[in-house]
This record gives C-alpha cells, sequence and structure tokens, in this order.
C-alpha cells in the first residue's frame, strides 16, 4: 500500500470548501443555481468567489471536462 503524504494547513485551505465562510463580506443571494433552478449557471458564475462556496448549485453547472 502506498503512503500518502500530509497535507499542510496552507494546503488544506485551498480544498474547496475548506475557507472560512465567515470571511465572505459580499451579499450572497440564496439558490439553487442551475437548469430548471430559480437562478442560472450565469447567475452562479458571476458571484463573487467566496459566495460560490456558501451556496447551492447543480452539478449541471460545471463543465465534466
Amino acid at each position: 500500500m502506498k503512503k500518502s503524504k500530509k497535507l499542510n494547513r496552507e494546503n488544506l485551505k485551498s480544498i474547496n470548501g475548506g475557507h472560512d465562510i465567515n470571511d465572505c463580506f459580499e451579499y450572497c443571494p440564496a439558490g439553487p443555481y442551475g437548469p430548471d433552478q430559480p437562478r442560472s449557471c450565469a447567475d452562479y458564475y458571476a458571484l463573487p468567489e467566496c459566495c460560490k462556496m456558501r451556496v447551492l448549485v447543480s452539478y449541471e453547472c460545471f463543465d465534466p471536462r
């Protein structure tokens, strides 16, 4: 079995969802975002980066590449 390296604290913070959501001082409109939802994927992409971690978004808004 391959041994895994431990991630340092800075790397852990860079993982999506690992940021402190209390650092966001922007107005973040509630979702959900996506096709057939009250708000579109384009609305999601227009949000500030800190808001993107605080709202519900459909998987269909992401390119499967």
